[in-house]
């Protein structure tokens, strides 16, 4: 039997697969086969849900980082893009405090972003909150 990963590991785990999909080009079912097979002690049934509802959403995030960044969409890192679709799905989605989706998309931005784009990150999702 698999374990189900941490909030923490899943929220990488979605970036990794949104990441790599942007960088390759890939449809959603190859990358989160790929993710599957590399990660078989995990379960990535909650990944997979999350990438796919990302997907059907990532018109709305593209217009409200659009709205509230002074960089365009084109010119961000796909890491960073990653990073905010994750937290604007889970503003948009999930029950977490909002204070709590920031501050996990700030490690994330630390973690795998450039230098300041943990900043920019911050930026861009408390404007969102503020005119959600």
């Amino acid at each position: 039997m698999r374990a189900n990963p941490s909030p923490t590991k899943t929220r990488e785990l979605v970036i990794q697969a949104l990441y790599q999909k942007t960088i390759s080009g890939d449809s959603n079912t190859k990358v989160l086969k790929e993710l599957k097979q590399t990660q078989k002690n995990l379960n990535t049934d909650k990944v997979a849900e999350i990438v796919k509802e990302i997907k059907s959403l990532e018109q709305n995030f593209v217009e409200t980082i659009s709205k509230f960044s002074n960089i365009p969409t084109s010119r961000i890192g796909e890491i960073e893009l990653s990073i905010l679709y994750l937290a604007l799905y889970e503003i948009s989605q999930s029950k977490l405090d909002r204070p709590i989706i920031i501050n996990e998309a700030i490690k994330l931005a630390k973690k795998f972003g450039q230098n300041s784009s943990h900043k920019f990150i911050n930026a861009i999702l408390d404007q969102a909150i503020k005119n959600i």
